[in-house]
């Protein structure tokens, strides 16, 4: 092989590690942005909006209900273990 088909292999393989090297960096950057925490709340908070609300954006009363008497039940059972 010649010298100039050297270099420019050399040079077509500099280019490619840059190019990887810019999409990793790329990748880590997405990553930290889908993993802060407020990124993370959001996702959270969508979810449990999700689980609350039909396609529609209508209130599952039903789902609504079910959590509503869960949590009174968790609170009157502190109350009585409290006073007992």
């Amino acid at each position: 092989m010649s010298e100039n088909t050297e270099n420019t292999e050399l040079v077509s393989l500099q280019a490619e590690v840059e190019s990887a090297r810019a999409a990793f960096i790329n990748s880590v950057t997405q990553l930290r942005e889908q993993t802060s925490a407020g990124a993370l709340a959001q996702r959270g908070l969508s979810a449990a909006q999700g689980w609350f609300t039909d396609d529609f954006g209508a209130i599952r009363t039903k789902r609504v209900a079910i959590v509503s008497a869960v949590v009174v039940g968790v609170v009157a059972i502190k109350l009585f273990r409290r006073r007992g």
